[in-house]
C-alpha cells in the first residue's frame, strides 16, 4: 500500500509498505478521509512524541475490510470513524475514570501508524460506526468534534450565558456552534483573518469581530463581562485576553494547544478575588458516540469548514510549504 511516512524532522516521504495484518481484537480500515491537524504539523516539525519512521494521521474515516477473530461488534463493509486515543485501562488515572490522563496513553497517528495511508490498523474498541447520512468528509471530523464536545462539557455553559470564543479556525467554529446548541444567548468570535470571519458568518455566527474590537463588543453586551471565555488559539496574548474578558465568577477554558515552554504573568490575586474558574481541556474522553449523534442530527456544520482536499501524493509538498493563513480545515481524501 502507499503511505506517507514521517522520516525525521521536516521529512515526509511516500513509500510502498506492507498492508498490516490484523490481530485478534483489531480491524483493518481502508482509509477514505483523514483530517490534517496541528498535531501532524508538530510531528513534522519534530515537536511531538512520534518516533520515525511512522505514518501520521489520527482524524480517520473509512471502511472495515478485515477484522480479528475476537471482533464481534463490527463487520466487513462497515463505514466507521476512529477515536485515536488508546488507554491502558490499568493505571491510576484509568481506574479513576480519567482515561484521557492515562499514564500510558498511545494514539493512532502519533505513537503508532495512522491514516496517511491507504489502510490503517485500529483496535476494535476505538472504532465507531457511521450512519449512511454522514459522509466520509464529515466522518474525518468526528475526532476534532469529540475534543470540542469535551471542551464544551468542561465550560459548563448555562442557558442565557454570554460566551466568547477566541480563534475562528475549524476548532473555534465548532466550539462556537456547540456553545449555541448548549444554550448560550450570544457567542462572540474573535478572529483576525477576514476569510475565517466570513466563514463564521456563513454558518450563522453573527458576532464575529477582529481582536481589537472584542473588549468593546463584550462590554456592549454585558458590563460585567463574558460568563465563559474559550481560548482556542494557544497564544500568550489570547490567554492573557481571556482574563480581561471574563466576568467575576466566570469560567475560562484553555482549549488551544500552547507551546510547552510558553509562560505569561497571571495574578493569583485576580483569580482569587474574582473567584474565576480556569480549566484545561485535553482530548476526548467518552464523547465520540455523542459527536456522531450530533453530526447525524444535522444541527452542526463541519463539512463547510473543509477548505482544501489533498491526495496522498500532495501531502509532502503541503507540509513543506506550510499551512496558508486562509486554510480552515484540510483533508487527505481517497477518491
Amino acid at each position: 500500500m502507499k503511505a506517507v511516512l514521517f522520516k525525521g524532522k521536516g521529512r515526509l516521504e511516500i513509500e510502498d509498505v506492507a498492508i498490516p495484518k490484523v490481530d485478534k481484537e483489531e480491524v483493518l480500515v481502508e482509509v477514505k478521509a483523514t483530517g490534517i491537524c496541528g498535531t501532524d504539523r508538530h510531528i513534522y516539525n519534530g515537536e511531538a512524541p512520534a518516533k520515525p519512521p511512522m505514518i501520521p494521521g489520527h482524524e480517520i474515516a473509512g471502511v472495515v475490510v478485515d477484522l480479528g477473530e475476537r471482533v464481534s461488534n463490527l463487520k466487513r463493509g462497515d463505514r466507521i470513524a476512529v477515536d485515536p486515543n488508546i488507554f491502558c485501562n490499568n493505571c491510576f488515572y484509568c481506574k479513576r475514570g480519567e482515561i484521557h490522563l492515562c499514564e500510558n496513553l498511545e494514539a493512532v497517528g502519533v505513537t503508532r501508524d495512522g491514516g496517511f495511508a491507504q489502510y490503517v490498523l485500529i483496535p476494535a474498541a476505538n472504532v465507531y460506526r457511521l450512519p449512511d447520512s454522514i459522509s466520509y468528509t464529515a466522518g474525518a471530523m468526528v475526532e476534532p468534534l469529540s475534543c470540542c464536545l469535551h471542551g464544551i462539557d468542561i465550560a459548563d455553559i448555562k442557558t442565557g450565558d454570554l460566551v466568547v470564543v477566541l480563534g475562528g479556525g475549524a476548532i473555534g467554529l465548532i466550539l462556537a456552534q456547540l456553545a449555541l446548541l448548549s444554550g448560550a444567548r450570544e457567542v462572540i468570535i474573535s478572529e483576525p483573518d477576514s476569510s475565517k470571519r466570513e466563514k463564521a458568518k456563513s454558518l450563522g455566527l453573527e458576532n464575529v469581530v477582529v481582536p481589537d474590537m472584542i473588549k468593546e463588543v463584550v462590554t456592549n453586551l454585558s458590563k460585567y463581562g463574558a460568563d465563559v471565555v474559550i481560548e482556542a488559539v494557544g497564544r500568550a496574548e489570547t490567554v492573557a485576553q481571556s482574563f480581561e474578558l471574563v466576568r467575576r465568577g466566570g469560567t475560562i477554558v484553555l482549549f488551544g494547544v500552547s507551546p510547552e515552554d510558553m509562560k505569561l504573568p497571571i495574578s493569583p490575586f485576580d483569580i482569587y478575588q474574582k473567584e474565576l474558574t480556569v480549566k484545561g481541556s485535553y482530548i476526548n474522553p467518552f464523547v465520540t458516540d455523542r459527536a456522531i449523534d450530533i453530526l447525524a442530527s444535522g444541527k452542526l456544520e463541519v463539512e463547510g469548514l473543509v477548505t482544501k482536499k489533498y491526495s496522498l501524493g500532495n501531502l509532502p509538498d503541503y507540509f513543506s510549504k506550510g499551512k496558508g493563513s486562509q486554510d480552515i480545515k484540510s483533508l487527505l481524501v481517497f477518491e
